[in-house]
């Protein structure tokens, strides 16, 4: 009898031992297997390379140059090409680059960038509230100033964003006449309920 009931709990830990490691494995699994929901690290190959670290970097041209529509707008708007143009008609002109760049320009046709940061249609996101109320582009698009290749450097899943309007996270961009302190001490800063975001 004693030797039957030593075999059954060697079962029940081996059995516990096999179903814990089966739960790793399967988590590991679904890891891989299934899509995330945030593209952290995405930098897809763009038509054209474009250094953000040369231009708002090293010639510190301001965000609002090329993406005036996030200090209009709800959306940070993609450059025409005569933005590019206003300086690239008499600069670096025979880079290769270039020349594709006033190709396409003397041709009417647009720049098929390949757009990074991107949320769900069911998200409604609001540039200009965002900026308007201090918080800077490098908050949610990392040292965009010192990518020579971009890519999204946050998550920008819904717990991201719920952090810092609940005010748990104060990002070290967000200007410091806006929150001086490096938590604001009354708590929430942004609304986060349901309908702020969503549709």
């Amino acid at each position: 009898m004693a030797l039957t009931t030593k075999l059954t709990v060697k079962h029940k830990v081996l059995i516990g031992l096999v179903a814990f490691f089966g739960i790793i494995l399967a988590a590991a699994g679904g890891y891989w297997v299934f899509p995330t929901p945030s593209n952290q690290g995405y930098s897809p190959k763009q038509p054209i390379p474009y250094s953000h670290r040369l231009h708002a970097g090293v010639y510190r041209i301001d965000c609002r140059y090329c993406h005036g529509g996030a200090y209009e707008s709800k959306h940070a708007n993609i450059p025409s090409l005569n933005v590019c143009m206003n300086c690239h008609s008499v600069v670096k002109v025979d880079s290769p680059h270039i020349q594709k760049l006033q190709e396409y320009y003397r041709e009417g046709k647009p720049i098929e960038w390949v757009r990074i940061h991107e949320l769900p249609d069911h998200v409604r996101f609001d540039h200009k509230r965002h900026v308007t109320k201090g918080v800077q582009c490098q908050t949610c698009h990392g040292n965009i100033q010192e990518m020579d290749v971009v890519f999204q450097k946050e998550p920008l899943t819904m717990g991201w964003c719920l952090s810092c309007h609940r005010g748990q996270t104060t990002p070290k961009y967000i200007l410091k006449q806006t929150y001086p302190e490096e938590k604001d001490p009354h708590g929430a800063v942004a609304p986060f309920s349901c309908s702020t975001c969503h549709y």
